[in-house]
């Protein structure tokens, strides 16, 4: 029987897609898997705007995506967001 993907395979797929609606859903079912009602909660209270800026945030963090990290540091940047995650905070 062939082995299901692991996590980081899964989300890195689900990353690639660039869709904050794909993230969310993967998420959720994560964190009602192997999670709790925190974590579910978290995830379902985000905005969408928060799931996309979450969305580019990871795709950065990810060295197998780095053909994406040029479009997400410049969604970041557009929408006022420090790209490198030094400050924590918004540019303006």
């Amino acid at each position: 029987m062939p082995r299901e993907p692991s996590y980081a395979a899964r989300l890195g797929a689900v990353l690639r897609r660039r869709d904050p609606l794909a993230l969310r859903t993967f998420l959720l079912d994560s964190a009602q898997r192997f999670g709790d009602d925190r974590q579910v909660a978290d995830v379902a209270d985000k905005s969408d705007e928060e799931m996309l800026e979450l969305l580019h945030r990871m795709i950065l963090a990810r060295p197998d995506l780095s053909d994406l990290h040029r479009a997400s540091r410049e969604w970041l940047f557009r929408h006022g967001l420090d790209a490198f995650g030094e400050s924590g905070e918004r540019r303006n």
